[in-house]
């Protein structure tokens, strides 16, 4: 398993309409193309944002990027990320391994 580690630093009035536009344009096009979330949080000044993702590699990690930029879904998602102006200040993803199973 490979884990994607998804944060965001964004402005704190706009945490809400962000959380919108992740469950009704993100999460959907990953979750049918198989991507698993792990969990999704959010830090006391609600500016930070991070998300957990599990993928079975990085090449199926690849893999459902490719086609969820291919759907109709992501599109209107990329309109309306225009529309709404910049939803975050920057983000930064990494990738890590799993390396025991601990339950």
């Amino acid at each position: 398993m490979i884990y994607r580690i998804r944060t965001y630093k964004i402005d704190p009035t706009k945490y809400n309409t962000f959380t919108d536009f992740f469950h009704k344009y993100l999460l959907p096009n990953q979750k049918t193309f198989g991507s698993k979330l792990i969990g999704r949080w959010v830090n006391e000044k609600q500016n930070q944002i991070m998300a957990i993702w599990e993928y079975e590699s990085k090449e199926h990690y690849e893999e459902i990027e490719k086609k969820i930029k291919k759907t109709p879904l992501h599109l209107v998602a990329q309109k309306r990320k225009e529309d709404l102006g910049n939803l975050y200040i920057e983000t930064t993803q990494t990738f890590w391994n799993s390396k025991g199973n601990y339950n």
